[in-house]
């Protein structure tokens, strides 16, 4: 493929029929998605019987199907093992249409169609919601995955962590943190736990963008999920706007509710302290991480939880 392509030569329809096929038996499940994926891109589609050969060779290699659908959208519903939703004829409609036009990248389409699915309160497969909002921010249309996730927070359903970090991510960069703040509301009131990692990460971004305050109510919103490394990015956002007060009383409520800090929280504090000229601050806390690290080196006590805030912190400054 590779070379007809590079010799100016595009292959055709019969030729990917036969690749695929030719894949699907060998169990080359790489090689077929770098076909799929070329497929996917030119909007060619695969006979049937090539299809359910593909099927049953991803599923054997135990690999996902998803490319496979989207490629396909008039076959997408082969194979599904589904409830009485999702089996439904008109649903089933309805998803072969929007498989097909999240292969032509037809967002308005998409849009159109996710709104009228809101008035008929009509649920949808989860993946397929994720994939939209994953392929919408990646081609820049982010008001697209914005109303697939308002559809999904009404009908209630659960989405991959993956697709509110793509929609998160693509506002924060658009700078639209009044937006980003109304997103997390809306997902902590509907019960999805975004967990410590993609909270850490929001309220880090937001403190570097110079928005404390939007990282403190995002912190404030999280109360199930306050740990060690949301202690420490919400102080790390205080510092950078030199809200030095602010840092130092999170940092002894931190304490007061028995959360451990790790070498990763004493990063951030020492030196937001040089920063501002408090040295014998700064000082006096470099102690007392060097007394931490010698007793858990000795203990060997590393939770998850003080992995993961190390691996955001330690060296953060430079």
């Amino acid at each position: 493929m590779s070379d007809m392509q590079d010799a100016g030569v595009e292959p055709d329809k019969a030729l990917c029929n036969i690749l695929v096929q030719k894949c699907s038996r060998a169990g080359e499940t790489s090689v077929m998605t770098f076909v799929l994926k070329y497929m996917k891109e030119k909007l060619i589609v695969l006979r049937r019987p090539i299809f359910l050969e593909a099927l049953e060779a991803l599923k054997a290699s135990g690999e996902s199907d998803n490319l496979l659908r989207e490629v396909n959208p008039h076959l997408a519903s082969e194979g599904i093992e589904c409830d009485q939703t999702f089996s439904h004829l008109g649903y089933i409609t309805d998803r072969n249409m929007i498989m097909y036009l999240l292969a032509a990248r037809n967002w308005c389409a998409i849009e159109q169609m996710i709104k009228e699915l809101a008035t008929r309160n009509v649920k949808f497969e989860s993946h397929i919601l994720s994939d939209i909002i994953q392929a919408s921010c990646t081609n820049c249309r982010p008001s697209c995955g914005l109303t697939v996730l308002h559809y999904s927070l009404r009908v209630g359903n659960e989405l991959d962590r993956s697709a509110y970090s793509c929609l998160l991510g693509q506002y924060i960069r658009s700078d639209s943190f009044d937006l980003v703040l109304k997103i997390v509301e809306g997902l902590i009131k509907s019960g999805c736990n975004l967990g410590s990692y993609l909270l850490s990460v929001l309220i880090l971004r937001l403190g570097c963008a110079g928005h404390s305050s939007y990282a403190a109510k995002i912190f404030g919103l999280s109360s199930a999920d306050q740990s060690v490394t949301t202690y420490t990015a919400l102080m790390n956002a205080y510092f950078q706007a030199g809200e030095v007060d602010k840092a130092l009383k999170l940092w002894s409520q931190m304490k007061t509710n028995e959360i451990s800090a790790c070498a990763g929280t004493y990063e951030v504090l020492i030196y937001g302290l040089q920063k501002v000229g408090r040295k014998h601050d700064s000082e006096h806390y470099r102690r007392e991480r060097m007394e931490m690290q010698w007793h858990r080196q000795y203990c060997d006590e590393h939770s998850p939880e003080d992995s993961l805030c190390n691996h955001l912190f330690c060296g953060f400054h430079g």
